[in-house]
């Protein structure tokens, strides 16, 4: 058999058998596609650094200039790489959101511990100022949906719910180990934690839910812990910490 017949031979099986294994005819076909697509988005993701034309110095010779080279035409190596180094620095940390982010929360955390200093150095100063249950959700809240469609709380109760505050200084020193459904029945520890901008708004909450399973009250506070704001939460927290400081300044100095 000469040689072209061998070819021809080699060819055909190659055929047949891509014909009778199609999966992997195309993956044959397609991977080195995707290969080429995959290097051509990192060279446009990465892309080479633009640098000036300009001659090297020699590293046997030293960076001084050369004879017949010119101030214009020498580039050191060093500022070379120092540009580099700075341009990445840049890149990396003055132009990324979650950097900023995180400077962000730095702060407020910050913040938010001062406060909880101060509360547990304190807790009376604070009393009665607690913050608005519907200030600490999020925008896109699901908490009311839920408690309307889910729960069945009607809107008298939900709005008097959300315009409660929360005492903050009852958590000066962590959650209180009770049950929900404790807390849920007992007009006691409902004032202890919550300041209801009525009574009968009071009687209104106790009823509905103490008449809820320890169940659904543990799926209510699931829902309502998914939906706080933390950033909303630091910032009332730090206007409450220096509304604080302005207050007990005028009281220290007329002691003093």
């Amino acid at each position: 058999m000469n040689t072209s017949s061998q070819i021809r031979l080699l060819l055909w099986k190659n055929w047949t058998l891509r014909k009778r294994q199609k999966k992997r005819f195309l993956v044959e076909i397609f991977w080195p596609v995707l290969l080429f697509v995959g290097l051509v988005w990192l060279r446009k993701a990465n892309p080479l650094y633009q640098q000036h034309e300009c001659e090297q110095p020699c590293p046997q010779l030293g960076s001084y200039i050369q004879q017949g080279e010119s101030l214009q035409a020498w580039c050191p190596t060093t500022t070379a790489q120092l540009a580099r180094f700075y341009v990445d620095i840049q890149e990396l940390l003055l132009n990324q959101t979650d950097i900023q982010n995180y400077g962000r929360l730095w702060r407020e955390l910050t913040s938010f511990s001062d406060f909880m200093d101060v509360l547990r150095r304190n807790p009376s100063a604070l009393a009665g100022r607690g913050l608005r249950i519907e200030d600490m959700l999020k925008d896109d809240e699901l908490l009311t949906a839920y408690l309307l469609r889910d729960v069945g709380l009607p809107e008298s109760l939900l709005y008097q719910l959300l315009n409660a505050k929360l005492r903050l200084e009852q958590f000066a020193f962590g959650v209180p180990d009770l049950q929900l459904k404790d807390i849920a029945c007992s007009q006691a520890l409902l004032e202890r934690f919550i300041i209801f901008p009525s009574r009968m708004g009071l009687h209104g909450v106790r009823n509905a839910m103490c008449a809820l399973s320890q169940q659904r009250l543990q799926r209510i506070e699931d829902v309502l812990y998914a939906n706080l704001d933390f950033f909303k939460i630091f910032k009332l927290v730090k206007f409450l910490s220096t509304t604080h400081v302005q207050l007990s300044a005028p009281i220290q100095s007329k002691w003093l």
